[in-house]
């Protein structure tokens, strides 16, 4: 019965994620993880379970509703976050379609264009594989996406300027990239025109209390959590933290040609040639939606431009709002040529439903192997084991992020070996990380210095064992 009360799009919708639900969960990492690059999940559930304050740029939207997942019946704490992960993954597909759906209102196949775009989103490679593991990429493009959503939608409730603000600056809460999706803050329609400035002032009302959420920051500082990145207690350090000062310096044009060959590669491989050839037939292609288009390809270019000049080993991942801006024009290009198609071949749908079908499961069967989180390991043997082989009272000297991600997880979130003393080496430069060391480590002596080396460990303390821990290639433990 309540099929029958169902409209088109709400069933299309379910579809969507029943799809994605099912190839996520088979694909899920069970609890921490390594796979697809995930090193920042150690960081971020932890901080999370402690009310800490993780790596820049604090992310304070991401640790409340992680913490939510925290709280789930099911599994172990990582699993419940890595579910945050594909579920923000999933409704941004919906909200793709959603958002692609009024955008060819009318049009004869545009459910259908929408639907797929969603859904190659949804299995495109670097999407899926940072929707089965903890990070914040999944949430980010679920907000951006709303976002845009937001801009198309005809809504008339009194409220409308108020939330667009407020969902903005609880998406600059999540992460500071936000800050690209500015024309969408200030246009009032798909024909581009600028708001007036009533309105424009009410979403930077809403702006200004979203963005309030980096407050809850400080406030956890104060409470000297175990994770406490930059210990941003100060309106300085609080800065630093949200701005990410000490990533500045990823920043670069060198190799400009060579990250632009790869960003290039990364897209075709995410949508395919097939995909690709949609994406640039709608650009080119003259038509109706040419506003939508246009703030399509300004968030495709925004955060292009930004992963090629931002030069970290993961800088890739910003290419996920890419795709998700190159769906949305996929969705106009196949409606555009099926729309042509169809004048000449009215029996068209019944051998493109057939076909696409066909498409997608070659797709899913391609990508999940490359992708599949959900037998991966690494990081609780890791953890295991140098928790089993370090002595007691051992200072564990940690040498990557890896290696101190996951033994912050299992040390202060797992509450394995309290006796011992997990210390990363590259953050002992920083006066903020000495003084979280001496607030969870009270016994243990600290020299008041900025030399990087851990050798003054070692020698005001050496009653206590020591021992170096890294994982480039394989466990290493020297002690």
């Amino acid at each position: 019965m309540i099929f029958l009360i169902m409209n088109r799009k709400s069933l299309i919708s379910l579809g969507i994620i029943f799809i994605l639900g099912l190839v996520y969960f088979l694909t899920l990492a069970p609890g921490l993880s390594w796979a697809n690059g995930g090193a920042d999940g150690g960081d971020l559930i932890t901080a999370t379970f402690v009310n800490g304050v993780p790596h820049p740029t604090g992310y304070p939207l991401y640790m409340l509703i992680a913490k939510v997942f925290q709280m789930l019946p099911v599994s172990n704490l990582a699993f419940r976050t890595n579910l945050l992960s594909a579920g923000c993954t999933i409704l941004a597909a919906v909200f793709i379609f959603l958002t692609l759906s009024n955008v060819l209102e009318g049009k004869r196949f545009g459910n259908f264009a929408a639907a797929l775009s969603a859904l190659l989103f949804g299995i495109s490679p670097l999407v899926w594989s940072q929707a089965v593991i903890t990070e914040v990429y999944g949430l980010q493009s679920l907000l951006t996406i709303v976002i845009l959503y937001q801009t198309v939608h005809k809504g008339r409730s009194p409220y409308r300027d108020l939330f667009r603000g407020l969902l903005f600056g609880l998406a600059l809460g999540n992460h500071v990239t936000t800050i690209f999706l500015v024309p969408l803050l200030l246009i009032e329609d798909l024909e581009l025109r600028i708001s007036s400035f009533p309105h424009i002032s009410i979403r930077i009302l809403g702006l200004i209390l979203g963005a309030s959420i980096y407050l809850i920051l400080p406030l956890r500082a104060f409470n000297q959590p175990a994770i406490n990145w930059m210990n941003p207690v100060t309106i300085k350090s609080l800065f630093q933290l949200i701005s990410g000062s000490i990533y500045q310096s990823y920043f670069s044009f060198n190799s400009f040609i060579e990250h632009a060959r790869a960003w290039a590669g990364i897209l075709i491989e995410n949508l395919s040639f097939f995909g690709v050839a949609l994406g640039i037939f709608a650009i080119i292609n003259n038509d109706k939606n040419n506003g939508f288009k246009l703030l399509a390809v300004w968030i495709f270019l925004a955060y292009g431009f930004f992963a090629l000049f931002y030069q970290s080993n993961d800088s890739y991942v910003y290419l996920i709002q890419t795709i998700l801006a190159f769906s949305l024009l996929i969705g106009i290009g196949f409606e555009s040529i099926i729309d042509i198609g169809q004048v000449r071949w009215q029996n068209a749908k019944w051998l493109l439903h057939p076909l696409l079908i066909i498409f997608l499961i070659a797709r899913i069967s391609l990508v999940m192997p490359k992708v599949d989180a959900s037998d991966d390991d690494r990081a609780e043997t890791f953890g295991k084991q140098v928790f089993i082989t370090v002595p007691e009272n051992a200072m564990i000297f940690t040498q990557d992020d890896r290696s101190t991600f996951a033994l912050w997880f299992y040390h202060f979130a797992e509450k394995k070996r309290p006796d011992t003393y997990v210390i990363a080496e590259g953050l002992l430069g920083f006066d903020w990380y000495r003084q979280t060391l001496q607030t969870i480590y009270p016994t243990l002596k600290i020299q008041d210095t900025n030399d990087l080396a851990p050798f003054h460990f070692l020698s005001q303390n050496p009653e206590l064992p020591s021992c170096f821990i890294a994982y480039p290639d394989k466990i290493e433990i020297n002690c």
